[in-house]
């Protein structure tokens, strides 16, 4: 006898079996070929007619105007710098040896006194004071002594140098210090309470000028800087034209302060 089929067309006897369920895939798609577009082809441009002689002239012209304008600003800018901000010059002379030597170019700051004061042992660059031949000429010393100070020079006992006695300089009542001055040279015989010593250890003299004027510094007679001036001297104290010859400088006649040796470049350094 033949089972009928079950509910569901599940066969008879067959507890495992479960309905199959059908599965269409989906249809495939269609892939679009795509067609590149032609690229425009460039328009024709017009050749361009050479510039006539009257174009290139003109064109010249603007080219030398531009060339001139920009060396006139060129100049301009350095010449404002050089009157306000910084100017070169080059020394002269051995008056400040050892710390600026003969042909040493240095930058002086033109500004820098309208901002602070003119402090002692600043090297500054000034006009020569007076009526003389010499009156108005650039000069470069240090500053040993601001307004107010007592400035004298003292012998000091037992030291001579070539048979010449040795001077110091003293402010306020005290010895200044003063590492930057010359030193003897070799051939200076110097002896110190009858003993030789190494001449290139013993600075050079402040030795007194001798015209009769008290900026001169008389040995042993204090000297006030007037009030608004300034007292200069050489690093090289026996090769110097300096306040001891003409005076104290009014701050007036102060051009700036050297800040920088620069050339040769062996000796480039801050000052």
């Amino acid at each position: 006898m033949s089972t009928p089929p079950s509910q569901g067309g599940q066969p008879p006897g067959d507890d495992n079996w479960m309905p199959r369920t059908e599965v269409q895939a989906p249809p495939p798609q269609q892939q679009t070929q795509q067609v590149p577009s032609p690229r425009p082809k460039p328009e024709p441009q017009a050749r361009q007619a050479p510039p006539s002689k009257a174009q290139k002239a003109a064109r010249r012209r603007r080219l030398v105007i531009e060339y001139v304008i920009i060396i006139a600003v060129a100049v301009g800018l350095a010449l404002l710098v050089q009157a306000y901000v910084v100017k070169p010059y080059r020394i002269p002379s051995g008056s400040m040896e050892n710390t600026l030597m003969v042909g040493d170019r240095v930058f002086v700051n033109r500004f820098i006194y309208h901002f602070r004061g003119v402090h002692r042992g600043d090297i500054v660059v000034f006009r020569e004071p007076g009526s003389g031949p010499d009156a108005g000429t650039v000069l470069i010393k240090r500053v040993v002594g601001l307004p107010g100070d007592v400035l004298s020079v003292r012998l000091v006992a037992g030291l001579m140098a070539d048979e010449q006695p040795v001077y110091r300089l003293y402010v306020n009542g005290k010895q200044a210090d003063e590492p930057f001055v010359r030193h003897y040279d070799a051939g200076v015989v110097v002896r110190k309470a009858g003993s030789p010593v190494d001449s290139s250890t013993v600075a050079e003299s402040t030795s007194p000028f001798s015209d009769g004027e008290p900026y001169e510094l008389p040995a042993g007679v204090p000297y006030t800087v007037p009030a608004g001036t300034y007292f200069m001297m050489g690093d090289n104290r026996t090769d110097s034209g300096d306040s001891r010859q003409f005076g104290p400088m009014p701050k007036a006649d102060i051009i700036g302060e050297a800040f920088l040796i620069y050339w040769p470049l062996n000796r480039l350094r801050i000052l």
